[in-house]
């Protein structure tokens, strides 16, 4: 896609195979760009773990992407290869509730810690769409203390 190679790769081989692209020295993948998810599920599927590496050696790129469940995603941790994947595998996990097996530290970067659900999964509602009954009196309306 775009001049970039793609890889699909099962859960089971995803670190094996970016293993293998940062290690091969005609590869030599040294740069990740991105790491995300996209949410499949309206679509039949499940979830799919898109990881985008470069090499500032050869300059060329690939796209390594992984097939998670549908109903407990769950993809091993890149971040001991590339240490910039830790940020976007917490990210990933907040907004898409994809668990990275053997992370150090997954825990929420964005969103405040009593945020519930993960707003990028197609199922998420948003707030704006809900109507909730307003709980006080309209302004210039309040009730007088007596």
């Amino acid at each position: 896609m775009h001049g970039h190679a793609v890889v699909r790769v099962a859960p089971a081989r995803y670190v094996e195979a970016a293993t293998l692209l940062r290690d091969d020295s005609d590869l030599a993948f040294d740069y990740i760009e991105f790491l995300t998810a996209v949410d499949w599920r309206p679509k039949g599927g499940g979830f799919e773990v898109v990881l985008h590496v470069a090499s500032t050696v050869h300059n060329h790129h690939c796209r390594l992407k992984v097939d998670c469940d549908a109903g407990a995603p769950h993809c091993p941790t890149v971040s001991h290869l590339w240490p910039g994947a830790n940020w976007h595998e917490r990210e990933t996990w907040e907004l898409f509730g994809i668990v990275f097996d053997g992370h150090p530290h997954l825990v929420k970067l964005v969103l405040p810690e009593q945020f519930e659900g993960h707003p990028l999964r197609k199922d998420f509602v948003l707030m704006s769409r809900v109507a909730k009954p307003w709980p006080g009196a309209a302004e210039g309306e309040e009730e007088e203390e007596e």
